[in-house]
């Protein structure tokens, strides 16, 4: 056979440096340069009259037959390459999914392994019995050695077969861990926790372990808080309040309905539960922390905590109706610089009113000159914003909205309806009238009242529904206008 050597070397050490220089670029250049070697030196053997399967060596085999081997060895070298690469391009659609980069990847490496036998058998003529011998030895001590990563490594193949989660679900695994899937591989998963931490859990701990996705079938959460009245309290009573606390939540579904249950008698204190869906996990440690507060709230205006009246002062002879109506008197901010002689005659003039669910209390862009405290039930607030009707949210037992009508006359920015049966207490302006032109310093006092009762938080929903008080000073020269004392 008459072998050129030059043509064989150069096309050999081109195939070579070409391989091994170029794995820094893109696919589409990698790709290219192979195709372009792989037809230069089919050409080559083409012309040559063979094919790169080739008889063993002999004696006389000279430095020409061995380049024409070489070369015969890149061939199916840059032959493998392209076909992992149409392989890649074939699953390209699902490059993000897992199962079809294992795939891929176990294609590919059973296409190299393949490849280096027919090379080691039929180019170079060595005996590949005693490399597969040799092989299987050393495959007994890497696997003894690399157990617990193979281990990983196959649990990994059930896993992603499985498919169970996938990248940016929320999971649970085991009551110990629980984030969203940000990258998942052979050997491991990474999970961003709540705490923004990256935990790493081998697949093998996955493949065991109690799996619940959050995700799926969608990421809404049911959750639950507990939480006890004193035994005398009637059960119908607590759980009636209780309903009432979960419309204070914006987060909570209604559908699937909130429900108030007592789930435990005591000799001293009966425990309730309460159970509620949310959209979102992430809503979960804010809705629970404004379900308790606003339900330990409804309890105690009404009056069903125990020690709710130890230590109430009573300066003159009332009811309990009345008490309930100084104490919330006594809470409020606003109120928070009058004496008991003043709260006191504050209480006498309340007035009480009862409204049925869907009543109005008053209406956006309405003046009058009264304080609305709830003492039972839940009223929900709205307002007009850009043509439609938005809901702000509502306000319990304890909350009062109109103090800025109540010291200015400023209209109502908003409309105020009752979601429950409620008991209002309305305190008109002519009942605090009397208490500033006795101390007219007191104006100074609700205007800081006014200004901290807006800074309070569980006051969120009725501070959306204030009308803006200006500038600090400018409330309090409203406040002396109105009641007709001039500045100091």
């Amino acid at each position: 056979m008459n072998v050129t050597l030059l043509p064989a070397a150069i096309l050999f050490v081109i195939a070579i440096v070409g391989v091994f220089t170029l794995r820094r670029f893109s696919d589409r250049v990698r790709i290219t340069f192979d195709l372009i070697c792989f037809i230069a030196i089919s050409l080559y053997l083409a012309k040559q009259g063979t094919f790169p399967v080739f008889a063993p060596l002999n004696a006389s085999a000279d430095s020409a037959a061995l380049w024409l081997r070489a070369i015969g060895g890149a061939w199916w070298l840059l032959g493998s390459r392209i076909v992992v690469a149409l392989l890649g391009f074939v699953i390209h659609q699902r490059r993000h999914s897992r199962e079809a980069r294992l795939f891929s990847d176990l294609s590919a490496a059973a296409i190299y392994i393949a490849t280096a036998a027919v090379v080691l058998n039929s180019v170079f003529a060595l005996p590949v019995t005693g490399v597969v011998a040799t092989s299987g030895v050393v495959a007994i001590v890497l696997g003894l050695a690399l157990q617990n990563t193979l281990a990983d490594v196959f649990a990994g193949i059930a896993v992603g077969v499985e498919a169970p989660f996938g990248v940016g679900d929320r999971i649970q695994i085991a009551d110990r861990i629980e984030g969203i899937v940000v990258q998942m591989n052979w050997r491991s998963i990474r999970i961003q926790t709540d705490g923004d931490d990256i935990a790493i859990i081998p697949n093998s701990l996955i493949a065991k372990a109690e799996i619940i996705n959050r995700s799926s079938p969608a990421e809404r959460r049911t959750s639950s808080v507990e939480l006890s009245c004193t035994r005398d309290a009637t059960p119908e009573d607590v759980i009636e309040v209780l309903q009432q606390a979960t419309l204070l939540c914006p987060h909570i579904l209604r559908m699937p309905s909130p429900s108030a249950t007592l789930s435990q008698l005591g000799p001293k204190r009966n425990v309730y539960k309460i159970s509620f869906y949310v959209e979102r996990t992430s809503y979960l440690s804010s809705t629970k922390d404004l379900l308790l507060r606003g339900a330990r709230r409804q309890l105690h205006y009404a009056g069903l905590l125990a020690g709710d009246r130890k230590g109430e002062i009573a300066s003159i002879s009332v009811n309990s109706d009345t008490l309930a109506a100084r104490r919330i008197l006594r809470d409020l901010p606003l109120f928070e610089d009058l004496v008991e002689r003043q709260i006191d005659q504050l209480t006498t003039l309340l007035q009480t009113r009862r409204l049925e669910p869907g009543d109005a209390l008053f209406s956006e862009g309405e003046s009058d000159t009264f304080l609305y405290i709830v003492a039972y039930g839940i009223v929900e607030l709205k307002r007009h914003a850009g043509g439609t009707l938005e809901t702000l949210g509502c306000i319990g037992a304890g909350e009062y909205v109109g103090e800025i009508g109540l010291l200015t006359g400023a209209p109502h920015a908003a409309s105020a309806v009752a979601r429950t049966h409620c008991r209002i207490y309305q305190l008109p302006r002519e009942a605090i009238a009397p208490l500033l032109s006795e101390n007219t310093d007191l104006a100074s006092a609700f205007d800081k009242s006014v200004r901290q009762g807006l800074g309070i938080l569980n006051r969120e929903v009725a501070v959306r529904a204030t009308p803006d008080i200006g500038v600090k000073g400018q409330l309090l020269q409203r406040i002396r206008r109105v009641f007709h004392f001039g500045a100091e």
